[in-house]
Parts: C-alpha cells; structure tokens; sequence
C-alpha cells in the first residue's frame, strides 16, 4: 500500500486545532516543520513545540 499524505486548511489556535484534528483522524504519525527558533522565543509560543509536548502520537520536527 502506498503512503498516502493529506493537506488540510482549518482554522483556531494552533496547537489547539492540530492536536484535535490528529486525534479525530487517528493518525500514526506527525510530521511538522520548525521555523529554527531557538532558546526563550521557541519556549514561548512554537507550534511545533506544542505539538511535540502534548501529541498522543510520535512526532517527527523537520529543520
């Protein structure tokens, strides 16, 4: 079976919106890219560190 990817545009707060529509779709996997944000900006508001934290499923960070 070939892999199989999806684009979706929604709209809310981030992480908030991201983590309900994997749970919804029972995803195996999370694949998001990082801005290159680093030390106290990414602590302060990153999707993809939200994501990473609180993501029932793995989640992979492309830089």
């Amino acid at each position: 079976m070939p892999n199989r990817t999806h684009a979706y545009v929604k709209e809310g707060q981030p992480v908030r919106t991201i983590l309900e529509h994997i749970k919804e779709n029972n995803y195996d996997l999370v694949v998001i890219g990082s801005r290159g944000l680093s030390g106290f900006k990414e602590f302060l508001g990153s999707v993809s560190h939200g994501i990473v934290q609180h993501s029932p499923v793995p989640v992979l960070v492309i830089k």
